[in-house]
Order: C-alpha cells, then sequence, then structure tokens
C-alpha cells in the first residue's frame, strides 16, 4: 500500500531524472559542436543519473557516445594536417 508520501517521492524522483535527461541531451547536442569529449563525458554522466531515477535517457547516451567518438575521430583525422 502506497502513501501520499511514497507517491510525491517518486514524483519528485521522476522529475529529477527527467531534468537529468534534459541536461544530458543539451549537453551532448552542444558537445557536438565543442568540446566534444568533456561534454561528452557529461552528458553520459547525467543521462546515467537520470537512469537511476528511474527515467530512460537513451537519446542522452547515444548522443554521449556520439561526442566522444567523433571527437576521438577528429583529433586523430586532422593531426596529419596541423589542424
Amino acid at each position: 500500500m502506497t502513501t501520499a508520501t511514497d507517491s510525491t517521492e517518486i514524483e519528485i524522483q521522476r522529475r529529477l531524472g527527467r531534468s537529468y535527461k534534459k541536461t544530458s541531451i543539451i549537453l551532448g547536442v552542444i558537445g557536438l559542436f565543442i568540446l566534444g569529449i568533456p561534454l561528452g563525458i557529461a552528458a553520459f554522466i547525467f543521462a546515467r543519473k537520470a537512469e537511476v531515477q528511474g527515467v530512460k535517457a537513451t537519446p542522452g547516451i547515444v548522443l554521449a557516445v556520439l561526442d566522444i567518438v567523433l571527437a576521438i575521430f577528429m583529433l586523430v583525422v586532422m593531426r596529419p594536417f596541423n589542424i
């Protein structure tokens, strides 16, 4: 049997999770353009926090991994050109 306090705590956790999810998506999108590795790591951390709160954050995780992979790829590709 759930009480009003239990449902309130669950709602607070979900709101916090949705906030973490939005933050991870925003950081992931910005990370596609600048500071891919640090913003990708931050996006991944926020997405995992969202999932701990019970909110699926698949877009945030995908963007985070994409940020990191693209940043590493750009470092490897641009290094020979001294850019």
